[in-house]
């Protein structure tokens, strides 16, 4: 910020400076972003009595260096955290390529991205295509953008895309909804859009998401973490370890519900092969009764055939006078019946 006697306030670099840095114009937008940055850090609890330099003081590798919009210093040199503000246009390659430079570097590099123009595009998100996949019937429709494959490209890498206002001076932080997936037809890592559960961060394939806003003095450094933790996504971390903590114990009631359907099993198994043991049994106890009626009755008939044989031998042995006393009688023998003479029998007949 340049102070003149003739002009207005305003924006100049400073002199002697290398203005051939390979970067586009820089708006108002992007300078007052730049300043908002620097007075907050020097003002956020984690990095007070730190050092924030605005882009003047150019971190180098031997393989190039770059020059962050901020850059905040720890008082020993040790830590180092850039912020960067990005307005143009960049691609997910590109941004891969800068965030590995930071990291190979061991700086926290922390990235915010226009309220505006390329990086903010509402009319991305109020398609009915758009409306669909978010699937949250939210009347603040404006507070949805479109993610761009460089946003997608954060998301892939794990970093929650932001977005700086500096006339508002909030950040906006990416939000989705989602529940997790109930059918077990599904992946279980999968999740489903839903209006009422999870506010998470939104998934790598999504095109569009809501953007939360907070105040950007309400907003923390997470050195640990490497990231600029707001209001929201601090409520993302709690809403991911309530997600976590309730698919343990879905796993917990599957896990049990299993364990209970295989001592239902086992029991119904047990039961079962009782049953067979039973019928096993009762069909054995049947087949030997009808063998022991089998017997009983063959018994019987052998029994009669004996009988009836003995008999037989028996009345062999009798005498034939005894068996047939008549046919043996000495007195004389009784005279044959008389018979009626022809001529009666005719008489009769003419009669």
């Amino acid at each position: 910020m340049v102070a003149s006697p003739s002009r207005r306030h305003h924006f100049a670099h400073r002199s002697g400076a290398d203005h051939a840095s390979g970067t586009g114009p820089e708006t108002l937008w992007h300078l007052s972003a730049k300043e908002l940055l620097a007075r907050w850090a020097a003002e956020e609890p984690t990095l007070r009595g730190w050092r924030v330099h605005i882009d003047d003081t150019p971190i180098t590798m031997p393989e190039g260096w770059r020059r962050p919009d901020v850059l905040a210093v720890s008082p020993d040199g040790a830590a180092r955290v850039a912020f960067e503000v990005q307005y143009s246009e960049l691609t997910g390659e590109q941004w891969r390529v800068r965030h590995g430079f930071y990291a190979r570097a061991g700086v926290v590099d922390i990235w915010l991205f226009a309220h505006h123009g390329p990086q903010w595009r509402t009319r991305a998100a109020t398609g009915p295509a758009r409306r669909a996949e978010l699937a949250h019937q939210d009347p603040r429709w404006d507070a949805a953008v479109g993610l761009s494959g460089l946003h997608q490209a954060l998301l892939q890498d794990g970093v929650t895309p932001l977005w700086l206002d500096p006339t508002a001076r909030t950040v906006g932080t990416a939000t989705a909804r989602f529940a997790p997936a109930a059918p077990p037809r599904r992946r279980p890592s999968r999740l489903v859009r839903d209006p009422a559960l999870y506010v998470l961060p939104p998934q790598q394939d999504f095109r569009a998401c809501y953007v939360e806003a907070d105040p950007l003095e309400e907003c923390r450094i997470d050195l640990a973490a490497g990231e600029l933790l707001t209001p929201a996504r601090a409520r993302q971390r709690l809403e991911h370890e309530k997600l976590l903590a309730d698919q343990a114990a879905a796993r917990e009631r599957l896990a049990a519900l299993e364990e209970q359907r295989s001592r239902d099993n086992e029991v119904r198994r047990q039961q079962e092969q009782q049953q067979r043991r039973e019928k096993a049994q009762a069909y054995a106890a049947e087949q030997e009764e009808a063998q022991r009626q089998a017997d009983l009755l063959a018994s019987q008939e052998q029994r009669r055939r004996d009988e009836e044989r003995a008999a037989a031998l028996a009345r062999q042995q009798i005498p034939l006078l005894d068996q047939y006393p008549l046919m043996f009688n000495e007195g004389p023998a009784p005279a044959p019946p008389r018979k009626r003479g022809w001529w009666r029998i005719r008489r009769r007949r003419q009669r």
